[in-house]
């Protein structure tokens, strides 16, 4: 996916941002863009926004833990604008605190939307892509996908899924001899986008801001990058985990900070 010119990127949650990031990046350089999100006046804005600049950009509100919804609206898409040639699965949700003090409808809320939707987006636009032999599915994990982060449990365990599905539907394209249909799993760190205010993010972990991780993500689908993880620390967490004692490892986290980065939390207000 080099050339994004008159491809059509679809981006959920793509109102504000990264999303709405990566959604001008893409409008820049000449793919239609296609936003869903919840937040009406936000997704307003941002259409409005784009089109300012020249894109061709067309925004749908509704709920994406609702499967019906997401097969009727995808429908609309392919009717309205064509088949999708990109899809990120960018929207994204936290429930902070400990597990048992945060109530079991949250965390539920947290599994729908950071990863059953992501399953029943990509169910529902991967098939154009096999029949074209031509995409690209760029899923938002997070570090909390690569080891777990008190405090973030359901989300923590949704990104640790969102990384799993990737990969295996990653080894499926392969068998199936589909190369041409991409997969690029992202785990950043906290990143300065609200979801995570009032956080102290882990030593030698710096906060990301969201304009360098928007970038990040774009350029990584455009080269084909399996995997983009940031910053520097984390790329070397799945080698630590690897190679340490489990006890040991706990011990790294905290001696880094890790497992009191969210006692601070206060999320989007």
């Amino acid at each position: 996916m080099e050339n994004v010119a008159g491809k059509v990127a679809l981006i959920t949650g793509g109102a504000m941002g990264m999303g709405r990031l990566v959604a001008f990046r893409c409008a820049r350089d000449g793919a239609r863009v296609v936003l869903w999100d919840l937040n009406k006046a936000e997704l307003d804005k941002t259409i409005d926004d784009l089109k300012k600049i020249g894109a061709d950009a067309k925004g749908y509100i509704f709920d994406i833990t609702d499967v019906d919804k997401v097969n009727e609206t995808a429908e609309a898409v392919r009717g309205e604008v064509g088949p999708v040639d990109i899809l990120v699965n960018n929207a994204g949700v936290v429930a902070g605190g400990n597990f048992l003090d945060v109530p079991i409808e949250k965390h539920k809320w947290v599994i729908g939307v950071n990863i059953n939707a992501v399953m029943a987006c990509t169910y529902a636009f991967l098939p154009d892509m096999i029949k074209k032999r031509s995409g690209h599915i760029v899923n938002i994990a997070s570090a909390a996908g690569l080891i777990g982060v008190a405090g973030v449990s359901s989300y923590s365990a949704s990104k640790f899924a969102v990384v799993g599905f990737t990969e295996a539907l990653r080894m499926e394209l392969r068998k199936m001899n589909l190369k041409e249909v991409r997969t690029t799993t992202v785990c950043p760190s906290f990143v300065a986008t609200g979801m995570f205010e009032g956080v102290k993010p882990p030593a030698f972990t710096p906060m990301i801001s969201p304009q360098e991780m928007a970038d990040k993500i774009y350029e990584g689908m455009r080269k084909n990058k399996v995997m983009v993880v940031e910053p520097l620390m984390v790329k070397y967490t799945p080698l630590l985990k690897a190679i340490t004692h489990p006890n040991q490892f706990a011990a790294i986290g905290e001696m880094l900070g890790v497992q009191k980065s969210m006692e601070t939390w206060t999320g989007r207000k």
